[in-house]
C-alpha cells in the first residue's frame, strides 16, 4: 500500500496546514544567534551524564509509547533497510526511491497524517550530485509524517523528529563518500548504522506515540530525509521550503548513527542551541525512561548531519550519536553488527525528549551554537571527499599509488583555513607522507593524528595542474 494520494487525503493535509497556520497559535521561538549564555559556557565540558534515576512509574502517561519499543522491531526495519535489495539506498537511485515509499508505508499503517507535497508524504526536490560530472543533479524525496498534538492553541507549533535514510549506494553509483574496497562477494554499501539505525529508530519512535495514542500538546513532525550524503541537502530543502510554518517549528532532533559502540556513551551534540539551558533540563526530565543509558552531553557542534541545516535555520536542535568505527561507509557495515537493545534505549530517550519538548511551557530561545571538533585529537578543520577511484586519480594525473583528498569545504578558523587550503585542493601529502590510495581518509585522518604540535608541518596539495606545498601548525 502506497502513501496516501486520494482526494480525500488532500483535503486532510490542506487542512492541517490551516491549522498550523492559524494566527492565534503562541509562538515560543525567539533570540538571536551569538546569545551565549554564561552558564552554558560554563558547562561545555561537563562529565558524561550516568544512568543513576529511577524509571518512570508504571502509570506514567508515556509508558503505553515507551511499552511499544521493542529490539525485534528495530531489527526488522534493519533488516529490510539494510538488504542487499536496496543497493545502498543512494539519493538519486531506485534503491532510495523504494525506500522512501516503503517508509510512507510505514507512517501511513501507523495512522500518521502525510505532510509532503500535494497531500502526500513526499517532499521532492532535486540536488546537484556528488561525484558526478559539473552541474549533474537527480531528484529525490523527503518523507514527512505529522501527529497532531492535544492543546487546542499549542498544537500548531510543532518538535521535529528527523533522521536520513540514504546511503552511499554501490560500486556504480556516484561516489557520495564511499570507504574502503568492495569484495568479490560484497559490492553494496548497506549502511546498516549510517543511517538505517537512525530510520529505524525514527520509525519506532513514530510508532511508539502511535500506537500508544500519546498525543503532547505541541503536535510531532517526523522526516526521514534523502541526500544527506550528498551534503544535508534533503533537511537544507525542508528548511528552506518547510511544510509547515516555518515560525511554528520550536525544535528539532536529529538520529544519525546510533547503533554501534555500546560500550561508549551516547553523544548529544548542538546542545548549546537552547539558551538558558533548556536541551539540558529536557534531557535530564527524559532520562527515567530509559535510566541506563548513558549520555555525553556536548554543547557545541559539527555541521555533519541533518541538525546543522536547522541550526542554520535558527532552529534549536540536537543530535543522537553513538560514533565511527571501523565499518563507516564499508560494504562492511551490515545490520548483523548493530546494538539493538541499545539502540531501544536510545528510541526510549528520544521519545521522551519528544515528549518533554513538546509539553514544556518554556519558551524556546535559539542561540547560535559555537563549532568545535568532536574529542581532544588534532583536526585539520577541512570537509571533503575520498578518491579512492583509479579513473578519478588518473584524470588528476596522479600515479596508481598515490591516494588524494578533495576539499570541498574548509571551515573558518580551523588549521587548514591558516594554512591556506581551498575548495577544490586536493591534498597528497603531509609532513612528506603521502596519503594511501588504498583508504584514503582513513589514512588523511592518521596523518594528521600522526602530526607533530606546535610545529611547522608541510602539506602538498594539487591545486588545479600545480603542486603547492603549504604550511600547517596544531598548537
Amino acid at each position: 500500500m502506497n502513501g496516501r494520494q486520494s482526494g480525500s487525503s488532500g483535503l486532510l493535509a490542506a487542512a492541517l496546514v490551516a491549522l498550523l497556520t492559524r494566527s492565534g497559535a503562541a509562538l515560543a521561538q525567539e533570540g538571536e544567534p551569538g546569545a551565549a549564555s554564561a552558564a552554558a559556557n560554563a558547562t561545555s565540558g561537563a562529565a558524561p551524564v550516568m544512568a543513576s534515576v529511577e524509571p518512570w512509574p508504571v502509570d506514567h502517561p508515556l509508558q503505553p509509547a515507551l511499552a511499544t519499543i521493542r529490539v525485534d522491531d528495530l531489527r526488522d526495519y534493519e533488516r529490510w533497510l539494510a538488504s542487499d535489495d536496496r543497493q545502498g539506498r543512494c539519493a538519486g537511485e531506485a534503491g532510495n526511491d523504494e525506500a522512501g515509499d516503503w517508509i510512507a508505508r510505514q507512517f501511513d499503517e501507523m495512522g500518521l497524517a502525510p505532510l509532503g507535497a500535494d497531500g502526500s508524504f513526499f517532499q521532492p526536490f532535486e540536488f546537484a550530485v556528488r561525484g558526478g560530472e559539473r552541474g549533474q543533479k537527480a531528484a529525490t524525496r523527503n518523507v514527512v509524517g505529522f501527529w497532531e498534538g492535544s492543546d487546542p492553541e499549542l498544537k500548531a507549533q510543532v518538535v521535529v523528529l528527523g533522521a536520513h535514510y540514504d546511503h552511499v549506494g554501490t560500486t556504480k553509483s556516484f561516489d557520495a563518500g564511499r570507504a574502503g574496497r568492495p569484495t568479490p562477494q560484497d559490492q553494496i554499501w548497506n549502511g546498516a548504522d549510517d543511517n538505517g539505525s537512525g530510520t529505524s529508530t525514527l520509525l519506532e519512535v513514530a510508532e511508539a506515540f502511535a500506537m500508544g495514542d500519546v498525543r503532547p500538546k505541541r503536535s510531532l513532525v517526523f522526516i526521514a530525509f534523502s541526500a544527506e550524503e550528498q551534503g544535508l541537502y534533503g533537511s537544507a530543502w525542508w528548511c528552506a521550503n518547510p511544510t509547515v510554518p516555518r515560525e511554528n517549528v520550536v525544535a528539532m532532533v536529529n538520529l544519525d548513527m546510533v547503533g554501534r559502540n555500546a560500550d561508549r556513551p551516547v553523544e548529544m551534540a548542538a546542545i548549546g542551541s537552547l539558551q538558558e539551558e533548556l536541551w539540558r533540563r529536557l534531557v535530564e526530565a527524559s532520562r527515567p525512561a530509559a535510566p541506563d543509558l548513558a549520555l555525553d552531553l556536548k554543547d557545541h557542534y559539527l555541521p555533519d548531519s541533518d541538525h546543522a541545516s536547522f541550526i542554520d535555520a535558527g532552529i534549536p536542535a540536537t543530535f543522537f550519536y553513538t560514533g565511527e568505527h571501523g565499518d563507516y561507509h564499508k560494504v562492511s557495515d551490515s545490520w548483523d553488527k548493530i546494538e539493538y537493545e541499545r539502540m531501544a534505549q536510545i528510541g526510549r530517550m528520544a521519545t521522551a525528549l519528544l515528549w518533554n519538548t513538546a509539553n514544556s511551557s518554556e519558551r524556546f530561545r535559539f542561540e547560535k551554537p559555537r563549532f568545535q571538533p568532536r574529542g581532544r585529537g588534532k583536526r585539520l578543520g577541512v570537509q571533503g571527499d575520498a578518491l579512492p577511484d583509479a579513473p578519478r586519480l588518473a584524470a588528476l594525473g596522479l600515479p596508481k599509488e598515490q591516494g588524494g583528498y578533495l576539499i570541498e569545504t574548509v571551515l573558518p578558523d580551523g588549521v587548514g583555513a591558516k594554512a591556506g587550503l581551498a575548495a577544490g585542493d586536493v591534498i597528497l601529502s603531509i609532513g612528506g607522507k603521502p596519503i594511501s590510495s588504498d583508504d584514503p581518509g582513513i589514512s588523511l585522518r592518521r596523518l594528521i593524528s600522526g602530526s607533530p604540535a606546535k610545529e611547522d608541518v608541510a602539506i602538498v596539495v594539487l591545486r588545479g595542474e600545480q603542486q603547492l606545498t603549504l604550511t600547517a601548525r596544531w598548537e
